[in-house]
């Protein structure tokens, strides 16, 4: 079943960048992530938070006695339970990407915010792949690949057949980028 790129997905169609008139800087129009992903975030914090929490509540009980010992495993819950909770809102409003003319724009980040700029004739490939919750909640990864060390940018939470047609799409404009 193959789906066309265009007209398939409100959010993945390229941006509309008004032209800059030199004295303003352009307006990119950033596209959000699916938002099945911050269910798959929250359900990664819980099962993290629960890890952590059986360890300190193994080390407070054979290294604290009497009612000292229940304290690892409430600080924990205590920082642990808000930041599980809030950090997949935060990652879910800041995680963000452009199609432009001529290059993907990228942009992530909870405390510190990272913004990749990759020119489609610097695209040497481009995958998508699926972890087991991913496939749960029928998401993927687009993962961008340059001539440069690693990998170069990385979409997660994307609906697969967005995946797939952004995936197709970057494909085809590199391949068209190179030619000119």
């Amino acid at each position: 079943m193959e789906r066309q790129y265009e007209g398939h997905h409100p959010t993945l169609q390229p941006a509309a960048v008004p032209p800059g008139d030199g004295d303003t800087a352009e307006v990119i129009d950033f596209r959000p992530l699916d938002p099945r992903v911050r269910t798959l975030w929250w359900i990664v914090g819980a099962i993290t938070l629960l890890v952590i929490l059986l360890i300190a509540v193994a080390a407070g009980m054979f290294l604290l006695g009497g009612r000292w010992r229940a304290v690892p495993g409430l600080i924990v819950l205590a920082v642990g339970g808000p930041l599980t909770a809030g950090i997949p809102v935060v990652r879910y409003r800041r995680w963000r990407f452009a199609l432009r003319e001529h290059d993907l724009w990228i942009r992530s980040g909870v405390l510190w915010m990272n913004t990749s700029v990759i020119p489609y004739v610097r695209l040497q490939f481009v995958d998508t792949t699926q972890g087991p919750l991913d496939r749960a909640f029928g998401l993927a990864q687009l993962v961008v690949h340059t001539a440069a060390p690693g990998t170069s940018g990385r979409l997660p939470g994307l609906a697969l057949d967005d995946a797939e047609a952004l995936r197709e799409k970057l494909a085809d404009v590199r391949i068209s980028a190179r030619d000119v």
